[in-house]
C-alpha cells in the first residue's frame, strides 16, 4: 500500500486571518496544481504576498468582494535583465489579466524561475487603483 504523506504550514495574515495549506511532501508524486486563493477588493488583495516552490504548478483563483477586479503578472522577475523566456508559464498566456464581470479569475501557471514576481489590479477600480498590487516570491 503506498501511503502520502503531507506538509502542512500556517500562514498568518496582517488581517490576523490564518489559512492551513496542506501539501505533499517531496515523496508524493503529485502532478495536481496547488491551489491558492485571493480575495480582491477596493485597493486591497489578501493575501498580497504569496510564496511558491521553483517548478511548483500552480492554479490561482482571485475572487472579488466588491466589484469586479482581477489580477495581471508580471513575467520576469523583478530586477531580470533576461527577458529571453518568461520566470512564469501560464497554460492559457491570454488569460493573464483578463477580467470578466462577475467570474472569478483562474490562472493556471508553472513557477520556473526563482524570483520576486510583481502583480497588479488588472481593471481601474478607483482612485487607489495604482496602490492595488501584490508579489509572488517564487523559492528555489
Amino acid at each position: 500500500m503506498h501511503r502520502k504523506s503531507f506538509v502542512v504550514a500556517a500562514l498568518l495574515f496582517s488581517s490576523g486571518a490564518v489559512v492551513w495549506i496542506a501539501a505533499p511532501s517531496s515523496s508524493g508524486q503529485s502532478s495536481a496544481p496547488r491551489v491558492i486563493e485571493i480575495s480582491a477588493k477596493k485597493y486591497e488583495f489578501t493575501p498580497n504576498e504569496i510564496h511558491v516552490k521553483k517548478g511548483e504548478k500552480v492554479e490561482l483563483k482571485v475572487h472579488s468582494e466588491d466589484e469586479t477586479h482581477g489580477v495581471k503578472f508580471d513575467l520576469f522577475p523583478a530586477g531580470s535583465k533576461d527577458k529571453s523566456a518568461p520566470g512564469l508559464l501560464f497554460d492559457q498566456p491570454d488569460q493573464n489579466g483578463k477580467v470578466t464581470k462577475g467570474v472569478d479569475q483562474i490562472l493556471d501557471f508553472t513557477a520556473e524561475t526563482p524570483g520576486s514576481y510583481d502583480f497588479k489590479c488588472a481593471k481601474i477600480c478607483g482612485m487607489g487603483h495604482g496602490r492595488m498590487k501584490g508579489s509572488l516570491v517564487v523559492d528555489p
